[in-house]
This record gives C-alpha cells, sequence and structure tokens, in this order.
C-alpha cells in the first residue's frame, strides 16, 4: 500500500526492544465474546528474543507474537502495556500487562 495508516499510540520495533527484561505483576487476557477478564499469570517478565515478543510468567509462555506484527501501546496512567495480535489463522489474543514498579513509561524514552 502507499498510504499506510499509523498505528498512533503503538510502540517500534526499537521502543519494544528497550522493554527486554521489563519485569511484570501480572498479565490478564479479555475475552472478546463474554467480555471477562482471566488472570494469566504473576511475576513475569517480558522476552525480546530474534524477532519474537513473548510474555512470561513464572517460566510459562502465556502471549508471544513476532515483533513486527505485534501491537504494543501504555496504558494510560503508564502503569502498564496492552499487547495484541492476530495470527494467521485469524485468532485475536489481547493482554493486559502491570509493571511490577509502577510507572515506567518506555515509550517516552529517547
Amino acid at each position: 500500500m502507499l498510504f499506510k495508516k499509523k498505528n498512533k499510540g503503538c510502540m517500534t520495533v526499537e521502543q519494544l526492544k528497550k522493554m527486554d527484561k521489563t519485569t511484570l505483576k501480572y498479565v490478564t487476557e479479555r475475552d472478546p465474546e463474554s467480555g471477562r477478564e482471566s488472570r494469566l499469570g504473576d511475576a513475569g517478565a517480558v522476552n525480546v528474543m530474534g524477532r519474537d515478543f513473548t510474555v512470561v510468567c513464572l517460566g510459562k509462555t502465556v502471549f508471544s507474537a513476532p515483533l513486527t506484527e505485534v501491537r504494543v501501546g501504555e496504558l494510560m496512567d503508564l502503569s502498564g502495556f496492552t499487547a495484541s495480535y492476530t495470527d494467521s489463522s485469524g485468532a485475536h489474543r489481547s493482554i493486559v500487562a502491570k509493571y511490577t514498579d509502577g510507572t515506567v513509561a518506555f515509550s517516552r524514552k529517547k
């Protein structure tokens, strides 16, 4: 496409790489059909390895997506982030992760 719509509020690949080893308090996922939110795990971290953006809680991978396809944006209060990804089969996943140390604001770092 010649004029591709920019994803406002989404982090760039460089910003996502800076999130590597960020510790997380907990991670939740909202079911799009029922609207219910379920906790995926506690005591987690973000891992950016190679071409993948991965969220791990207590040694278990709870979310993983290619760096170039994942959409990540910080929460309005800067206490965490949302990440979403639609795979090739059309399955959509969206998570909310909270930082352990409160406000981090990765998207505002230089």
